[in-house]
């Protein structure tokens, strides 16, 4: 008896206050930690002056974490755009010697928590990183600087090339980590917050592994980035021209994992070099499925090619408008919209367009995809005509592009004042009126 009252009193605290609190050690990492639907509490004890490094990687499940210091004030919240998968991460510069709170919140409730963890680590960042950190920064603010940013491209392949000194896959991605994603010009940083799953160490690693063939043949086209860059800035001059909104942006070209050809973010057009700079002429052996073959091999003039996707991006930079408030909601319609404004209009700054290759698919098919797509006009699901390489065949991915361009066209092409339907066609804010203005329907029944 007096050993079960003994028990009952060692854990009357934890039945009185809650489950008592883990405290995280620093430098050691906590894997594969079940995440269910309540938040999750951490204390770790912070030295004052100390810079630490809190990582939450995801792992099938999406979390925002915080950090609370000793009053329960919230100091840092992140929640990266990574979805279920990858890393929250963010450095934090303790301001006393205290124990502070981290806390993993989980997005999406659920019962199921099978295959749906996280790892932990704080990590205490030591004098000699501060300082390796403090000699990257001053080797890039010039490049920093740049309107358009190429140093990615040269780090990547100085880390490309270090593979031969690798011993083991740690070893490899180790070596990827220093020297190029450490060493990321603020083009990169941006392009890695955006598409934190592909712009992983470990990633690089893994695909360059499954392709080399293609890394290697690819290596000569990516440095005609180079010889592209007076040619981008001439973009800016061109669309400053014809677009009196016009505001100006950076271009980071850097190299990927063959996962994003181009996309933006609030100051940067940001390029995947290993894309954008594809041919017929590369080596393609190692990539399974005709669509995404014939998206790599190119036909034509790398540097032309590289200023057409400037083009079509830039306009992406420009389409921050919001959707009018009057406006039907149809998803499929407003992006096919975008994406073929951005055809159009890069069409007419750089004197190209990046989809020309379906260009005569679409002519011969014209009727037909029209008729198709206007059943489908605001459907959520954009699968059918977007982003779809990995599942069309027999026809050209993405068609929806040329839906969109083909009605830009015919908008331009209509209008009495060319400089407001720039505008216009950039602009767009209500795409069935837009669509109506155009008049593209109006034509195909008539043909």
């Amino acid at each position: 008896m007096k050993i079960k009252i003994f028990q009952v009193f060692l854990f009357l605290p934890i039945l009185l206050f809650g489950q008592r609190i883990q405290q995280l050690e620093i430098n050691k990492e906590y894997e594969n930690i079940i995440i269910n639907t309540k938040e999750k509490k951490y204390h770790v004890y912070l030295a004052k002056n100390k810079k630490y490094e809190f990582l939450v990687l995801q792992q099938g499940i999406d979390v925002e974490i915080s950090l609370k210091d000793t009053n329960d004030t919230e100091i840092v919240k992140m929640d990266s755009p990574n979805g279920a998968h990858g890393y929250e991460k963010f450095e934090y510069k303790a301001t006393s010697n205290a124990k502070y709170t981290l806390l993993i919140k989980p997005f999406k409730s659920t019962s199921d928590s099978k295959n749906k963890t996280v790892s932990i680590q704080v990590r205490l960042i030591s004098k000699s990183e501060l300082k390796r950190r403090e000699s990257i920064r001053k080797e890039l603010m010039v490049e920093n600087e740049k309107n358009v940013q190429t140093l990615d491209i040269d780090h990547f392949w100085e880390a490309f090339d270090n593979l031969k000194n690798c011993k083991t896959k740690k070893d490899s991605i180790d070596s990827f980590q220093k020297i190029y994603i450490d060493r990321a010009t603020s083009g990169l940083k941006e392009f890695i917050r955006l598409r934190p799953s592909q712009f992983t160490p470990k990633m690089f690693v893994t695909t360059i592994a499954k392709y080399p063939k293609f890394y290697n043949s690819i290596r000569k086209n990516t440095f005609k980035v180079k010889e592209a860059e007076p040619l981008i800035e001439e973009v800016f001059q061109n669309f400053s021209k014809i677009y009196s909104n016009f505001k100006p942006f950076k271009v980071c070209f850097a190299i990927g994992t063959v996962g994003t050809g181009g996309t933006i973010s609030s100051d940067f057009v940001l390029i995947g070099t290993e894309i954008s700079t594809s041919t017929e002429n590369i080596d393609l052996s190692e990539f399974e499925g005709k669509s995404i073959k014939n998206s790599l091999a190119f036909k034509g003039d790398v540097v032309q090619k590289l200023k057409n996707i400037v083009s079509h991006e830039c306009v992406h930079t420009q389409q921050r408008v919001p959707l009018d408030k009057n406006a039907v909601k149809c998803h499929l319609l407003r992006s096919c919209l975008r994406e073929g404004a951005a055809d159009f209009i890069g069409e007419l700054v750089a004197g190209g367009q990046i989809n020309e290759s379906m260009q005569q698919y679409g002519d011969a098919n014209e009727n037909d995809l029209w008729n198709q797509f206007k059943s489908e006009l605001c459907n959520t699901n954009h699968g059918g005509w977007l982003y779809n390489y990995s599942e069309v065949k027999n026809k050209p991915a993405d068609l929806g592009y040329y839906i969109g361009y083909k009605i830009a066209q015919e908008y331009y092409k209509n209008a009495k004042d060319k400089n407001q339907a720039i505008i216009e066609i950039i602009e767009i804010n209500n795409p069935f009126k837009y669509l109506e203005k155009s008049g593209y329907d109006k034509k195909l029944n008539k043909m």
